[in-house]
């Protein structure tokens, strides 16, 4: 670090996000950091979220306000304006919870070879459920094929943002975890810490609770693109999906019939005399096909 304080830039996307979004920067602004710079990006909202803005407009560095082609696209926006050492990104609907800069700052300063850091996180769903994360110490390891970033609760060195390029605009769902894989092949090397620093609300209407087979699509696709066995996992996934998950044989107990259940087994042993059976048993798009089938996805 090139002093105690690191400048830190985040970029908030925002979309209508009135209801929301002056927690989101109270959270930000409380933190008490010294060097933050935070920038807004805002896709020409029309529900009063400007008139947020315009109430802290002296906390921001850049406000952007016009229409968009999604949220990498108001992210991407937003990098394209940031100067700071360190980058980061939190959704309107998202906070960092109190001291977080602080402790990301004694990540990165203890672990000076570290690019990126990502810790605790506490998912906050609508009917009050609360669900504490933690990295596991695989999620490196498993990243082309899980998923084990909680976003608000990671920050990287701007040079690596830099080296990996910019978010890939033609996602809308999954361009976070494709741009944890463009990290990793640009050469991140990952701290952990398991100190809850963001907390992650789910409504019933966003998208990460509600993207269904939109979401499933823009998985496979990231599978294809950085995946094991040369991306065919991906093709795994989707057939144990459409021939098993969305007819209920995943689900907790499984509601599928006795003939689909014994299809079902049958294809795993297959599966796990062909591929390593940590690849197999990998497969978690259960949330998706709940969401699809409409049912709480989250329990």
């Amino acid at each position: 670090m090139s002093n105690k304080f690191p400048k830190i830039s985040i970029v908030i996307p925002a979309f209508n996000a009135a209801l929301t979004l002056e927690n989101s920067i109270k959270s930000l602004i409380t933190q008490d950091y010294p060097n933050l710079e935070l920038i807004l990006a805002d896709g020409g909202s029309q529900d009063g979220t400007m008139e947020i803005i315009q109430r802290y407009e002296s906390h921001f560095t850049h406000v952007i306000s016009e229409p968009d082609k999604g949220q990498a696209n108001a992210l991407n926006k937003g990098f394209r304006l940031a100067t700071g050492e360190i980058f980061g990104w939190l959704c309107a609907d998202d906070e960092l919870a109190p001291g977080a800069l602080h402790h990301f700052v004694e990540i990165f300063t203890a672990n000076p070879e570290s690019n990126l850091v990502t810790g605790g996180c506490r998912r906050i769903f609508w009917d009050g459920t609360i669900v504490e994360t933690v990295p596991d110490s695989l999620l490196m390891k498993r990243i082309s094929y899980i998923d084990g970033i909680e976003q608000p609760s990671t920050l990287w060195r701007a040079e690596l943002h830099r080296a990996a390029g910019e978010l890939d605009e033609s996602y809308r769902y999954a361009f976070d975890w494709d741009w944890w894989n463009r990290l990793k092949a640009a050469g991140a090397n990952l701290a952990i810490t398991d100190q809850i620093v963001s907390h992650y609300y789910f409504s019933e209407t966003n998208k990460t609770s509600t993207g269904g087979n939109a979401l499933v699509k823009e998985m496979y696709r990231v599978i294809k693109q950085h995946g094991p066995l040369k991306g065919y996992l991906a093709d795994i996934y989707s057939f144990l999906y459409h021939n098993f998950d969305l007819y209920g044989c995943y689900d907790q107990p499984a509601t599928c019939s006795k003939l689909r259940s014994r299809l079902r087994d049958f294809s795993l042993k297959v599966l796990l005399k062909l591929f390593d059976a940590e690849l197999i048993y990998c497969y978690n798009w259960n949330f998706a096909s709940k969401q699809q089938r409409g049912l709480c996805w989250f329990k």
